[in-house]
């Protein structure tokens, strides 16, 4: 049986000592943490770029061209700062970062 996350004791095959539920509200509520930080920033962002667009400062194909930048040189790091080290060893790290950077490099702002 696999342990969820991975741990070191043998004997424990739900990686903490912890109950299985337990676990399992623990992740629910850290998703659910980073879903509503990530909405904030959503939010504000929108926010900002709406403001900054409707004054004419920004040129969005320059937006985007430093989005297509920052994603290629960051996105790893960032992915593996945002999700922590319990998550980053049950999830594709390398395929969910190409994903993003595709998905970001199409992206026209």
């Amino acid at each position: 049986m696999e342990r969820f996350p991975p741990g070191e004791d043998p004997a424990d095959l739900n990686g903490h000592g912890h109950e299985e539920e337990e676990w399992a509200e623990a992740l629910a509520r850290s998703v659910a943490h980073l879903a509503a930080q990530l909405t904030v920033n959503q939010i504000r962002l929108r926010a900002l770029a709406t403001a900054l667009n409707e004054r004419g400062l920004v040129e969005p194909t320059d937006v985007a061209g430093h989005v297509r930048a920052i994603a290629e040189a960051e996105t790893g790091t960032y992915l593996r700062e945002n999700l922590g080290e319990s998550l980053a060893e049950i999830i594709d790290l390398e395929a969910l970062e190409q994903d993003l950077v595709e998905y970001l490099r199409t992206d026209e702002g």
